[in-house]
């Protein structure tokens, strides 16, 4: 079913609400009351956050008449996978453009996904010395025309799903959770939801709906970096928060020293493995039941944990932390 959200078309890939769960052995780790909304449990594929941003890029794919997805990301994408399987559940055909060695790249985790959906793949490496974001475009670019040549028409959806389309998930995400605390905590006046940040949309996206969003507490969002760019990640945040702000029709705009980034816990940076998120994999389901990945939600527990432990988290209610997904890094990285 297709529905308009801000006048953007949007198609039903998830099943909503996601549970908001009590963490209840966590929270005395952490030293306060610890909440896990689990967007892992999302419906589509093998779960994770990207499902609602593609509720409105395929909302707009097939307003435009597309018949193939194309998207990029690491051999191991959370977000390309999704897109397979997005591409599946509506009768499209998905082409991902993965950056990495074809050959150094075994059928695990969701390269093993991508293939039992029947994903065309096309693995490349940016040469040295050139833009690898400019030089994966222009590969996105040759695919869709080779498509149109063939009497296709193609829809591309940049790394991550990070763009206005979908950022309105989680404007929409965040209005969903609102609701789901405010049955939750009765008299808590400020509540801190964390997420792992790394093409920052996920984040953005939160961070534009709890400026949008009057609920009976303030909610503040941090973003766990898991690849570095400290600064760059910044002001990608502000530029898709005020994007998605002036598309709602609002007035309000954030600026840099309005985000908060937490960037001690990346190690050697992205999809590197760290200790302490090794750590936080195992105390969330020795303690929990709840799986982690080492590429996003483990660095992000872990910081959260070190936060709780150094007292840093002492002036809020209750910590909701953002389950984004990863479950099959799990098994690649293990």
């Amino acid at each position: 079913m297709t529905t308009e959200v801000n006048n953007k078309p949007r198609v039903s890939l998830g099943e909503w609400p996601t549970p908001l769960q009590e963490a209840k052995q966590l929270s005395e780790l952490l030293g306060g009351r610890l909440l896990v909304k689990r967007e892992d449990l999302s419906g589509l594929g093998a779960g994770g956050n990207k499902a609602r941003k593609l509720e409105f890029h395929l909302g707009q794919a097939l307003a435009e008449g597309a018949t193939h997805l194309i998207t990029t990301g690491a051999v191991q994408s959370n977000h390309a996978h999704l897109t397979a399987a997005a591409a599946r559940k509506l009768g499209l055909q998905a082409h991902l453009v993965l950056t990495g060695s074809s050959d150094a790249s075994p059928r695990s985790g969701n390269l093993l996904l991508d293939h039992i959906l029947e994903a065309e793949i096309t693995f490349v490496e940016p040469p040295e010395g050139q833009s690898a974001q400019a030089y994966v475009t222009e590969q996105m670019r040759e695919i869709a025309r080779r498509i149109a040549e063939a009497g296709g028409k193609a829809f591309i959806i940049p790394e991550g799903g990070t763009d206005l389309l979908g950022t309105l998930g989680y404007i929409e995400a965040l209005r969903e959770l609102g609701g789901q605390l405010e049955q939750r905590l009765g008299s808590a006046s400020r509540v801190l939801v964390a997420v792992a940040a790394g093409t920052c949309g996920t984040f953005a996206g939160l961070l534009a709906g709890a400026k949008l969003s009057a609920f009976p507490f303030a909610i503040d969002v941090l973003g766990v970096s898991i690849s570095g760019k400290t600064e760059l990640k910044i002001k990608r945040t502000v530029r898709l928060v005020n994007e998605a702000l002036q598309a709602s029709g609002s007035l309000l705009e954030v600026t840099d020293d309005q985000v908060w980034i937490e960037d001690r816990f990346i190690g050697e940076g992205y999809a590197s493995k760290t200790k302490e998120g090794a750590e936080a994999i195992r105390i969330t389901a020795q303690n929990e039941g709840i799986f982690l990945d080492p590429v996003y939600t483990g660095k992000a527990m872990a910081a959260l944990l070190h936060l709780g432990r150094t007292g840093e988290l002492d002036e809020y209610d209750a910590v909701v932390f953002l389950h984004t997904g990863g479950l099959p890094l799990l098994f690649h990285y293990a």
